[in-house]
């Protein structure tokens, strides 16, 4: 018996069964090329069949020649795709699931550069790019349906067993459906009825051209968050006039569209788990018996078996988690939660993807490779003695990827435990999440046996007692004093050292701190959050012209939101050159004037790392791999996949 009955047990979508409630719900990977499948891009869903999953929905498939957004999106409107459809629903059908494609037009939602002519349903711009579309005639209208009805017998033809329709995050069926997006004055506009024509239209020409048999879904908005948009009760009243049609065998749902409300699109680790399960529930009680599925901030089994067993949805679509693990469902079924690979939702891979990068993720370095979802470890030859100096993610991750291939491995760390700079971000408002990272490392660690050195600086004498056979240098980075800052200036703060120092605290202290912001990632606006709780008042500072630069789009409205509410006072496009006496002295970078800004009782800096590689040099013949921030400061995946691609070649 499964260890979550009710997650594990059968769904019927229209006549089809599913085998279970888990679904994984549309995942851009940036995998196409030159708008073609190609071998990676079938992986990710066929890997995910295998790894357990009931429902696999597919990235988006551009229905219209207007809808090719870029190079990565695959097209579903010619028969150039059709050979790799074929066998991508092959593969994920006899692993078990049910494969659905995912129908997909943006209309007026343009962010990434195109050379197509953004249509939409009325005159108003896109909330983000401010595109203005050309609005669609009636004849368009009926032609773009067309599309869609086509595309879908196509993936029918080829043996998908279903389609979702998008209709969330302000793509072309949600422009429709909202109020907000939609002043039509024809048939396709005004009341409810009008702007759910465009939809019904759409299933019911799928439905007569693939059959009762066919699965046809829905993902529309449950709350746009955006005034005069769709929210819960108008979300409601849409569902149950859709579901009143016969034609569509389940929904989903999303929240926010591309204006400011993006940011609960794909909630991050500031959102609490399941954050958004009340909006299924409501859905479910307006459906009349259509299957609905949950999504948003979900990756737990238990919170996904509570989700089942409490009625908040039918089906639970977790994304994220599936990303970071592919065999979710199957090490979830099988009870063994400990061992699946954690995400921590903090939407770096959304970042990627939406940079035009192709899908990654922090700790699973096999992401669209064949075999993911049963990647063993190739035991090593000849079992080695491994030293592993610095017990932050990238240690860590190589000296359990080299134990469990059969070497002894000791890990030396400075702290009193693991984790590095990301315990530390995980002590930030908020964040907490990115240490179940650091957790799953050191639960696997513990299992294969690494023995642990903690709680001092190791010299070179610590480790070569070891006798090793080779040493991985995980040492990773630390803060520079700020380049332009007077040499006798008063002392400033290592925004690191104050974070280990004072993280949890939450005794207020009066006056003005200043944080100089040269960093732009997301741990510098954690400690900007924990500034606002422990001081009056906040100035953060920083030379570039606007703040988190180096954070994903979705979450840096967050940043932006919690700032402006904590009444952080931002000042962009100045450095800092002097302090002393209490008074601030910043230099504007395009003018070079001077401002003077008094009664500051404390600067705290986050700048650019510089590499910890003292011991580089200090182990004579014994081989040194360095990795992580101590080869070169980069991000946490350089530091994972470095010691992950250590820990495999040792």
């Amino acid at each position: 018996m499964s260890a979550y009955p009710n997650l594990f047990s059968p769904l019927k979508i229209g006549t089809r069964e599913s085998r279970n409630r888990v679904a994984v719900p549309a995942t851009l990977t940036n995998f196409g090329v030159a708008n073609r499948i190609t071998e990676k891009w079938g992986n990710y869903l066929i890997e995910r069949a295998r790894g357990g999953a009931g429902l696999i929905v597919s990235e988006i498939i551009a229905v219209d020649p207007e809808a090719i957004a870029h190079g990565a999106v695959v097209t579903g409107f010619d028969d150039s795709n059709d050979g790799g459809f074929t066998t991508v629903a092959k593969d994920v059908h006899a692993a078990g699931a049910l494969l659905v494609g995912q129908l997909w037009h943006p209309g007026r939602q343009q962010l990434w550069h195109p050379t197509k002519t953004p249509m939409g349903v009325s005159e108003q711009p896109d909330a983000l790019s401010w595109t203005v579309p050309h609005v669609m005639s009636g004849e368009q209208v009926g032609r773009v349906a067309a599309a869609y009805i086509a595309t879908a017998a196509r993936l029918a033809r080829c043996g998908f067993a279903g389609v979702e329709l998008h209709g969330a995050h302000g793509y072309l069926i949600g422009q429709f459906l909202s109020p907000w997006s939609n002043t039509r004055d024809d048939q396709y506009g005004g009341d409810i009825e009008g702007r759910t024509r465009f939809a019904r239209d759409i299933a019911q020409g799928i439905r007569a051209a693939c059959g009762a048999d066919f699965i046809v879904g829905l993902k529309m908005p449950g709350d746009e968050g955006v005034a005069g948009g769709i929210d819960v009760d108008e979300a409601a009243l849409l569902t149950a006039r859709l579901s009143q049609t016969g034609d569509f065998d389940y929904f989903a749902y999303g929240q926010g569209n591309f204006s400011l409300s993006l940011e609960t699109h794909v909630p991050d680790l500031h959102f609490r788990p399941g954050h958004y399960m009340d909006i299924p529930k409501r859905m479910r009680a307006a459906a009349n018996g259509v299957p609905v599925m949950a999504l948003g901030r979900i990756g737990q089994p238990e919170l996904a078996e509570q989700i089942v067993t409490e009625g908040y949805g039918d089906l639970v679509g977790m994304s994220r988690a599936h990303i970071a693990d592919a065999a979710w469902a199957r090490k979830a079924a099988a009870g063994r939660s400990e061992d699946i690979r954690p995400t921590v939702f903090d939407n770096w891979a959304w970042g990627e993807i939406h940079a035009g990068k192709p899908l990654a993720e922090h700790h699973n370095p096999y992401v669209g490779l064949a075999g993911e979802a049963d990647i063993e470890l190739t035991p090593s030859a000849t079992a080695k003695t491994i030293a592993v100096v610095g017990a932050g993610p990238g240690g860590l991750e190589a000296a359990w990827i080299a134990a469990a291939r059969g070497h002894q491995v000791t890990l030396f760390g400075a702290g009193a435990d693991v984790g590095g700079k990301l315990r530390l971000d995980g002590t930030l408002p908020g964040r907490s999440e990115m240490h179940k990272i650091i957790d799953y490392q050191k639960r696997m660690a513990e299992r294969h046996g690494v023995n642990f050195v903690l709680g001092k600086n190791a010299s070179a004498e610590d480790v070569l007692a070891i006798e090793p056979d080779a040493v991985v240098l995980a040492t990773g980075a630390g803060l520079r004093r700020p380049a332009n800052l007077s040499a006798s200036a008063d002392p400033v703060v290592d925004g690191m050292a104050y974070i280990r120092e004072h993280a949890g605290q939450s005794e207020a202290r009066k006056g003005t701190v200043l944080l100089f912001d040269q960093d732009h990632g997301v741990t510098v606006y954690g400690l900007a959050d924990l500034l606002a709780e422990q001081f009056e008042k906040v100035i953060l500072v920083t030379p570039r012209t606007a703040i988190g630069q180096n954070v994903n789009y979705c979450s840096a409205i967050g940043v932006h939101r919690r700032l402006h509410q904590g009444g952080v006072e931002i000042l962009p496009a100045h450095d800092l050159i002097d302090y002393r006496d209490g008074a601030v002295v910043l230099r504007n970078v395009f003018t070079e004037g001077k401002k003077t800004l008094p009664d500051i009782m404390q600067v705290i800096y986050a700048t650019p790392r510089l590499a910890n590689d003292v011991l580089a040099d200090s182990f004579g013949n014994v081989p040194v791999h360095a990795i992580g921030d101590c080869l070169s400061p980069r991000n946490l995946m350089a530091a994972i996949h470095g010691g992950h691609i250590v820990g495999t070649t040792l």
